[in-house]
């Protein structure tokens, strides 16, 4: 189904539960790579080692967590977060792309990831279709307009100073803009950050 295969995160501390959608994505057609994360710090770990797509995630992990919920989502805008709904909490409680129940057929489950796989598919080709930005090169620009230097991008990301000031080259080369104020209201108006959400 993909050319190159989908990186999906588990998070989840039940082994029972984790080893059961690891059966189910196994046994689909997906093209997928699982990892798994029992917490929200392994979470955070995993984002920055490897090109995670989606996280499937218990919710009760984000309880009382709204501000790392946050900052993951600031600093890895491509990921796309899947809720476990175990029927005991309201929805409200965490800011999810899509969710599914354990009651669901495996069938379910996986068309709501194929769906969600497209959708993120879609908005990256727009993204990209404007000034063909790279997936790192938008996690860049997002530690650019949140303020942050070099070396800080660097170190969230876990690349090299070098590697971030040649990111942020080829930013200013395809969006024709270097100022941090301009490169703000650009990220704004492409909706690779919300207002909101911006640390300045």
């Amino acid at each position: 189904m993909h050319k190159s295969p989908l990186h999906i995160v588990i998070l989840e501390s039940s082994k029972i539960i984790f080893e059961g959608l690891h059966y189910i994505l196994f046994q689909s057609e997906i093209n997928c790579r699982i990892y798994r994360a029992e917490n929200l710090e392994e979470l955070s770990d995993l984002l920055k080692t490897e090109n995670i797509d989606i996280a499937i995630a218990n919710p009760l992990h984000f309880v009382n967590r709204d501000k790392e919920v946050k900052r993951i989502r600031k600093e890895f805008p491509s990921l796309s977060i899947m809720g476990i709904d175990f029927g005991m909490m309201q929805k409200a409680v965490t800011d999810t792309d899509s969710s599914f129940t354990l009651y669901d057929t495996p069938e379910h489950i996986i068309n709501l990831l194929t769906r969600l796989d497209k959708r993120n598919k879609s908005l990256t080709n727009k993204t990209d279709e404007s000034e063909n930005l790279t997936k790192r090169e938008i996690e860049v620009l997002t530690g650019i307009v949140n303020g942050k230097l070099n070396k800080e991008i660097a170190e969230e990301l876990n690349i090299s100073i070098h590697t971030v000031v040649r990111h942020r080259k080829n930013i200013t080369t395809k969006t024709g803009i270097r100022s941090q104020s301009g490169l703000t209201i650009y990220a704004i108006s492409k909706k690779i950050v919300e207002i909101e959400d911006i640390e300045i």
